[in-house]
Formats: C-alpha cells, structure tokens, sequence
C-alpha cells in the first residue's frame, strides 16, 4: 500500500526549517538548497511545495504573521479588559524573549525585502494594517469604557503605537544592554498609562 502523505505536516516542517535557517543566519541564507538541508530533503522534492525561492520567502514571512497571530488571539482570549488587552497587543511586537527577539530579526529583515519585492510589500502592509486596525478597535472599546479620553483618535493613536513598538524593538535589538525588556515594557506601559490618564 502506498505511503501517505501529509502535505500540510510537510509544509509545516519546512516552515519550522525555512524558520529556524532565517532566525539563525538570516533571510540571505534562505535558498532553496539551503532550507532542503536544512530539513533533510532533496532539492527536487522541496519544489512539489516552492516553485522558487520568492515563495519560500512569503511561506516564511507567513510563518512569521501566523506566529504572532496566535498569541494575538490568545491575548484576545485571556485579557481582562481593553486597556490589558491594549498591552497585550502591543508586547507581542517587542523582543521580550528569545522567540521573539528572533522573530523581531527576521520580521525586520523582510521590512529590507519588501522594499523591491512587490508581493512581499503587499503581504507586510497588510499585516500592519490588520494590527493597526486591532489596536484602534480595541482603543474604541476602551473609551467605550471611559478609560480612555472619548476626544482621542483611536486610528491615530493606534499608528503612534505601533511606531514606538518598532522603534524600541530595532534599538533593543542592536543595543539590547540600553534597552533591555524590563525597559522595553516600562517606555511602553509609560505611553500607554499617559493615554489612560487623559481620560
């Protein structure tokens, strides 16, 4: 009888494998023949899933998003009001811990890709987009609340977020000693309690 296959286990592996090889050497070294290696493959067999190295690269910016989609959703799932929630939303961007100082490196490193790569550039805008919109939504809630001052601009406050998330992530990652995590959640929760206050 004859083997079956799981593609989407394949998949997958080679997710964990174009992850690993980016994380550890960064997106140059992601080829075709170096992502086969790394997960124990032929070259040959890698192509029934990636035609070339451009969709290797999405898989793994994907990787990336889906990643940080899960705990966004599980944040969603166990925070106990928008302001929490707020946070939440926006520690998942910083590089607090050793997965996600990776992440950071590799998400940063497609910010470089996307500029000349037009797919690359739609799949990055969007996924902004969709953060941003989270954040300003959830800032609605907030000032649905009362916790936040009802004359605040939600997309805009939203937008100013996300900017000091990208800010402290690129000078925590080459200057992680001045900026440390601790430091990291204390700029943002400063921001963050100063926009409660004008309530």
């Amino acid at each position: 009888m004859p083997k079956v296959v799981d593609h989407e286990e394949r998949r997958a592996d080679l997710g964990a494998a174009v992850w690993r090889l980016a994380s550890r050497e960064g997106l140059e070294a992601v080829t075709m023949r170096a992502v086969a290696t790394e997960a124990g493959w032929s070259t040959g067999a890698l192509h029934h899933y990636f035609s070339d190295k451009e969709e290797l690269l999405l898989f793994a910016f994907r990787t990336v998003a889906d990643r940080m989609g899960r705990r966004l959703a599980a944040a969603t799932e166990e925070a106990a009001g928008p302001l929490e929630l707020l946070a939440r939303l926006l520690e998942e961007g910083l590089p607090l811990d050793a997965e996600r100082r990776a992440e950071v490196r590799v998400w940063f490193a497609f910010l470089g890709l996307a500029l000349t790569r037009p797919v690359l550039a739609r799949t990055q805008r969007l996924t902004y987009r969709a953060w941003r919109s989270r954040i300003a939504d959830t800032l609605r809630d907030a000032q649905a609340l009362g916790e936040v001052a009802a004359d605040a601009d939600p997309e805009g406050e939203a937008a100013a977020l996300i900017a000091l998330v990208d800010g402290l992530a690129v000078q925590a990652t080459f200057e992680p000693r001045a900026v440390s995590a601790e430091r990291q959640l204390e700029l943002l929760h400063e921001r963050l309690d100063a926009l409660a206050s004008r309530r």
